[in-house]
């Protein structure tokens, strides 16, 4: 616990940048977290931008905009824009939020409270999702009072759509696929999903927080990918995170309804106070309006031509990363990466020793137990020669490891078997 106590008397900003500064200095450098930790790493320029943009608005919140026209334009604007990229059908509607918890969050309260009008006589509601769905929907779901079935998926790590066709009951309401799921970034096939909604006449909710932003540039690049937006059939709402590859500041998603209307089902309505009415429609009050200003600046400076030259970057740095892995004695990638998510998997080494190894070297090595791998999430680079680093020093470590110069790091994370954990 820290010793810090309220100060007497105050201290000048020279000093205390000076000493922010300073404790930085212990932090791993933050332009190495594009294999894992940290979220995407914007250019020098998107960086200052977001900077910038985000102090012209630190003094509001956007709880305001009805009443400061700025505000209420750049949030508008950027619901356009997201709306377009996300294939939205006309009438549909977008909501800022300040980050994917939230986003899904909005969504299961949506869902929830849509079913209580359309669906009544369902009193205890349900939701069906796969396995590798996002922990913040049964976050969501626990604080909404709902109950959550998640299912098995197919063997390459998607979402089994017979198993969610079988687990519907008559309390299901909502049914969930993700685009891609964080772990093994395997798009489920949403357009299926979509079906299975539309026949039991339930609420679809894709959590593309991942991937909204980064999908629909692979796409216009070539890359074959499956169909997950506004456009599929079935789907009735998404999560879409700005501030992962939309590379804008951190405290930024969206999530979008295919039908404005159904906004009735999102937005809080109070009377009983001496103030008048008090509406909302995130969860909450007071909106900080910087990141939402970094965003408008963010999109405007990229445009489609920068995100394009985002997508040829990330890809071709996996390309150049899945080819060192396969060069590493012992390692193997579980699946050609779909979304620029890879995971780095051993029948020879234990992986788990290998990313502690690796974060003790100053790499920060995210890693996963389904099966155990080395989770690394691809990102632009400025120059190469990092991942060329990154490869070298893991292939230190694995010959340490294998060797038995390097131990698991002392309570460390392990790991046990998935159908342990699952209770299968």
């Amino acid at each position: 616990m820290s010793e810090a106590r309220f100060p007497k008397r105050g201290t000048p900003w020279p000093e205390l940048k000076a000493e922010l500064i300073a404790m930085q200095g212990e932090d791993t450098p933050w332009t190495r977290g594009l294999f894992g930790l940290w979220w995407p790493n914007p250019s020098p320029e998107v960086f200052q931008v977001q900077k910038e943009a985000a102090a012209l608005y630190a003094y509001a919140s956007q709880l305001y905009a009805p009443w400061v026209p700025s505000l209420a334009k750049i949030e508008a604007d950027v619901q356009a824009m997201v709306l377009e990229l996300l294939r939205a059908p006309p009438g549909a509607a977008c909501t800022l939020s300040s980050g994917g918890t939230e986003s899904n969050f909005l969504a299961v309260m949506t869902a929830r409270n849509w079913a209580r009008v359309h669906r009544p006589e369902v009193a205890a509601p349900e939701m069906v999702m796969p396995y590798t769905a996002h922990p913040t929907l049964n976050k969501a779901a626990g604080y909404l009072g709902m109950k959550v079935v998640r299912v098995p998926v197919t063997a390459d790590y998607r979402a089994d759509v017979d198993a969610m066709a079988q687990a519907v009951g008559r309390n299901t309401v909502m049914i969930v696929g993700s685009a891609p799921p964080y772990s093994h970034g395997r798009i489920d096939p949403v357009a299926a999903i979509g079906e299975l909604a539309l026949r039991y006449g339930l609420w679809l909710h894709v959590d593309a927080c991942v991937g909204g932003f980064l999908a629909p540039f692979f796409r216009r690049l070539g890359r074959t990918l499956p169909e997950f937006d506004l456009s599929v059939p079935g789907v009735t709402s998404i999560s879409a995170d700005l501030h992962k590859f939309g590379y804008t500041l951190l405290g930024a998603s969206t999530f979008s309804l295919r039908d404005a209307a159904l906004r009735a089902h999102q937005q809080f309505d109070f009377h009983e106070w001496p103030y008048g009415p008090y509406r909302s429609v995130t969860f909450a009050g007071s909106r900080p309006s910087g990141p939402i200003a970094a965003a408008w600046a963010v999109l405007r400076l990229l445009g489609e031509e920068g995100y394009l030259e985002i997508a040829r970057s990330i890809l071709r740095t996996t390309e150049l990363f899945v080819e060192g892995v396969r060069r590493i004695d012992g390692l193997a990638v579980l699946f050609e990466p779909e979304m620029g998510v890879l995971n780095v998997v051993s029948d020879e080494v234990d992986v788990i020793t290998v990313a502690d190894e690796l974060t003790a070297r100053g790499w920060p090595t995210a890693r996963f137990l389904e099966p155990p791998a080395l989770h690394f999430l691809m990102d632009r680079v400025d120059n190469e020669s990092v991942i060329h680093e990154l490869l070298a020093e893991l292939a230190s470590v694995v010959g340490d490891v294998r060797a038995g110069r390097a131990k698991p790091a002392e309570g460390g994370v392990g790991y046990e078997s998935g159908a342990a954990r699952r209770g299968l």
